[in-house]
This record gives C-alpha cells, sequence and structure tokens, in this order.
C-alpha cells in the first residue's frame, strides 16, 4: 500500500463524526481537513514532527501554524515576510526570559523552600522552565505560590507578560495527580486567589527573592 493510498482510506474511514449538533460536526470536518493537508500536501511536516512518540504542545501549535498559514510559492517571493511571522508565532510561545544564569539558583531555592512542586528542582530544571527547554514537566503542589512567582517576574518585564499561556502551551507545569498541564484559567484563578488572600504559604519567601531581583535589575536599567 502506497503513502497516498493510506492517506486516502484513512480519510474515508473517518468521514462521518459522532457529533449530533452542527457544530461538533464542523470540527470534525475542519480537523480532518489539516489531517488530509498534512498526509496529502505537508508530508515534510510529518516527517519532520511525527518521527517520535509524542509531542509538546507547543509543537503541535506550530504545526497548526505552518498547516495553516505556510505558502511556499509566498515564501519564494517574500521570504523575508514568512520568516518574520514564523519567528513571531515562535517567540509567543516562549516565556523571554531576561534572567541571568547566576540567578537561577535562588530561584530554584526559592522554589523548594516554598514547596512549589512535588520534587525538589535542580538549578538547571529551573533553568529549562524558565527557558521552555524542560524535558520533564513539574508537579504543582503550591499554585497560588507559583502563580504569585511568575506574576512578580513579569510584573519587571523579566518574562513574557503571557506566561500564563506560554506555560499552559509548553505543558511545563502539571496538575496534582493527573498527567495534564495546568491552564491558563488555573494560573489566573491561583494568582487572583493570591492577590485577594494578600497572604499565602511562603510568600514571605517569594517576596525576599523578588525585592533582591528587582534592586538588581533596577541599577541595570
Amino acid at each position: 500500500m502506497t503513502p497516498r493510498v493510506f492517506a486516502l482510506q484513512f480519510l474515508d474511514g473517518h468521514h462521518y463524526a459522532g457529533g449530533r449538533n452542527a457544530a461538533d460536526k464542523n470540527i470534525h470536518r475542519k480537523t480532518l481537513g489539516a489531517v488530509r493537508i498534512l498526509l496529502l500536501e505537508r508530508t515534510d511536516l510529518v516527517e519532520r514532527f511525527f518521527s517520535k512518540p509524542s509531542l509538546e504542545a507547543s509543537e503541535i501549535d506550530t504545526v497548526i501554524f505552518l498547516v495553516y498559514t505556510e505558502r511556499r510559492d509566498d515564501e519564494k517571493q517574500h521570504p523575508g515576510s514568512f520568516k518574520t511571522a514564523f519567528a513571531k508565532r515562535v517567540q509567543e510561545l516562549k516565556l523571554s526570559c531576561a534572567l541571568q544564569t547566576e540567578d537561577m539558583s535562588l530561584l530554584a531555592d526559592c522554589a523548594n523552600d516554598a514547596g512549589f512542586f512535588q520534587k525538589k528542582i535542580t538549578i538547571q530544571e529551573m533553568n529549562d522552565l524558565m527557558h521552555g527547554t524542560l524535558t520533564t514537566p513539574l508537579v504543582a503542589t503550591n499554585l497560588m505560590g507559583i502563580a504569585y512567582f511568575f506574576d512578580c517576574l513579569s510584573a519587571m518585564n523579566l518574562i513574557s507578560h503571557r506566561w500564563q499561556t506560554v506555560l499552559e502551551r509548553n505543558g511545563s507545569i502539571l496538575l496534582q495527580g493527573k498527567n495534564k498541564p495546568q491552564s491558563r484559567s488555573n494560573f489566573s484563578s491561583a494568582l487572583n486567589r493570591a492577590r485577594s488572600n494578600g497572604v499565602f504559604n511562603h510568600k514571605n519567601d517569594i517576596d525576599i527573592l523578588m525585592k533582591h531581583i528587582h534592586e538588581k535589575y533596577a541599577k541595570k536599567s
């Protein structure tokens, strides 16, 4: 069986959806359309992204972006505009961390003292978390502390203001007891609780660190 015949048979075998209403069927049809493009027109993306056991959330976003926006003819005619759009999209999936490597030990100590995660994290893991290269997700046990921590860094323009969305898409931090990434709404709710409560576990530890970070980077600006 050739790859093209397999693709056509796969698409025919998934023509109908189980949804009862038009909205569900439209979603199924749109999804199947993306699969059709991948299998029949963008086999380069299949080879590039689907040759490994699983994909990160950020990689899925990249695949969808390339399927719906990449135009090879346009790329040849206007290579700069394509590269700029792609670079912007990739940038949106990063925390854009401006902290120095020497700060990571302090951040890791704070995370461990405040019980952010199920396990103690290393300096390297903190560095990977802040730069979107974490290979093994961390399980949150103090989400209010985590949300407050990232919000403080964002307020100092040391990470992206879209940190909630970035962390959700990267899947860096998981729900406790579930193999599922914390959602943007979870981070937002935790941050609102932290702000409204005013006092929560290890807030003082985080405030001490953030005061030091603020003073350090204020001198450089």
